[in-house]
Parts: structure tokens; C-alpha cells; sequence
């Protein structure tokens, strides 16, 4: 049977891209509109999975997704990164110098500014996701509207590429996690360990939280503030580190920071992504 995989956007988005590289091609993908459908879905269903962006090396951390992480309890059980590149895609017969009006997500605009500088008088149009722009540009039928996408939304919806590589940095890319009701098996291999801790608003707190990773070695990969809604000027903490809750160190560490905290959640233990 064939694992059941949800992201958010169309088919063609990067995320589905992510999943067919973690997973391979034999999965069945299940597009919803928004990242919160993703995890609902997920956290109803057995047996299926989930494949969220989390940060992009030039747009930085998704923060809603890192809240949803907090709302939802699900497990992270793998990682893994992906290049992003930017393809701008029109109808058959569109040029280039015609084209009045671009659709793509927002970040998509953001990380190709050098070459829509180049255009002139180009309305850039916001939407939800990258591959559903290339439907509504399907959807105008007009050769002065383009859309920024992937090849794979270009293959997918049957339109032209009209200029291949236009985000601004080639070293451009976004990683994902994969989601689970349930913990990840024995990781034999390296792994990375993601969690998540709340801490009072008192001084020199956030150095003793680290403090008990820093003095046994541990390689602290990612921080990330969030504030508490319920508590004016109070911050979770997300932290990625290297290594297992299977390993001594990392107990004791962990042991050392619920000392000062009582409200700690481990999000998950998962190999490390190589590439």
C-alpha cells in the first residue's frame, strides 16, 4: 500500500518535490490549501505523513509553521533539503516584453527581485502557493500574464518556460521536515534532535537553558524565539541539536534544562540529511 504523503500547495509545489525526494516516486500525494490542513490531516490519520517548510537559507524560518508545531504535537521524523529554482512560465505563443502581470507566492517574488527589476510596468500578483499560480495563469488564458514556478508545475500544467533560473541566488534552498503521528524507529546514523522549551522573562535564564548542552559538547544547529500568546513578553525556544534522547550526553542535557523549566516537549530524534 502506498504511503500517504500531504503538503500544502498544488501538485508541482516544491513541498510535494521534497516529499518524492524523501520518500521516492512510489507515494501517493495529497495537496491542501493551507500548512495548518496539513497538519489536521495528519494528526486524524494513521499511517500517513506530512512535508512542511520550515526555513529557507536566504528567506530565513516559517514562524507559522513552528507555531503549529507547538499547536498540533506531531513527531518530526526526517529532514531534508532541497534547491530551489525559479522557472518563469507562460502560455504558448507569450513574450516576454508583452506580459503585463506576474502570479507566485509571495517569498517566490521576494527571492527573484533582480530579474522582475529588469521588466517594466509588471503588476506582481500574490498567491498561496507557486504551483497554483501556473492554474491561474492556465485559468486567464492570456499571453500577458506569466507565473513563477518549478519545472515540475510547468511540466505538470503543460506551459512554457520563458526564462530558466531567475532567482536572484543560486545557493537558494528550503528545508522541510517530515511529520508523523507517531516517533520515528532507532536511528543508527547521526541524528539530529529538534525540541521545544518555555522559559520565564528572567535575566541570564536563556545562558543557563544552554548552558548544560554547551559543557558536554553538543552542537547546538538552529534557535528560534516564539512568543507564548497567554504570557506578555514569554518565549518558547525551539532547538535543533546534533545528536539522539537515546545518548547519555543528550539526557543529562536535557535533564539539566528541565531543572529550570518544567515545560519541555521533544519534537522528535531523526537522521541528519546528506546530501
Amino acid at each position: 500500500m502506498k504511503k500517504k504523503v500531504f503538503f500544502q500547495g498544488e501538485h508541482g509545489a516544491f513541498s510535494e518535490e521534497a516529499a518524492f525526494n524523501y520518500f521516492g516516486k512510489s507515494i501517493t500525494t495529497i495537496p491542501c490549501k493551507t500548512f495548518e490542513e496539513v497538519f489536521q490531516a495528519v494528526r486524524k490519520k494513521d499511517s500517513t505523513f506530512g512535508v512542511i517548510p520550515i526555513e529557507n537559507s536566504l528567506a530565513g524560518s516559517l514562524h507559522i509553521n513552528y507555531d503549529l508545531l507547538l499547536t498540533y504535537k506531531l513527531k518530526i521524523i526526517g529532514e531534508i533539503n532541497i534547491r530551489i529554482s525559479h522557472q518563469l512560465l507562460g502560455l504558448k505563443k507569450t513574450n516576454i516584453q508583452n506580459i503585463k502581470r506576474i502570479y507566485s507566492h509571495p517569498m517566490a517574488l521576494q527571492q527573484c527581485q533582480k530579474f522582475l527589476k529588469s521588466l517594466t510596468s509588471v503588476e506582481l500578483i500574490e498567491t498561496y502557493d507557486t504551483a497554483g499560480s501556473v492554474m491561474m495563469l492556465k485559468g486567464t488564458g492570456s499571453k500577458e500574464t506569466a507565473a513563477i514556478a518549478s519545472n515540475s508545475a510547468a511540466k505538470i500544467y503543460g506551459v512554457n518556460i520563458l526564462q530558466k533560473n531567475i532567482e536572484d541566488y543560486k545557493q537558494n534552498y528550503t528545508r522541510f521536515l517530515i511529520l508523523s503521528k507517531k516517533a520515528g524507529g532507532v536511528i543508527k546514523d547521526p541524528a539530529k534532535t529538534s525540541i521545544v522549551f518555555s522559559l520565564k522573562n528572567e535575566p541570564g535564564i536563556l545562558f543557563k537553558s544552554l548552558s548544560g548542552f554547551a559543557l558536554r559538547g553538543i552542537d547546538l544547529t538552529k534557535i528560534e524565539s516564539r512568543p507564548v500568546r497567554e504570557k506578555p513578553f514569554e518565549y518558547y525556544f525551539y532547538l535543533d541539536f546534533i545528536g539522539s534522547t537515546k545518548e547519555l550526553g543528550i539526557k543529562n542535557a536535557l535533564n539539566s534544562l528541565r531543572e529550570i523549566t518544567d515545560d519541555i516537549r521533544i519534537l522528535g530524534s531523526y537522521k541528519i540529511f546528506r546530501k
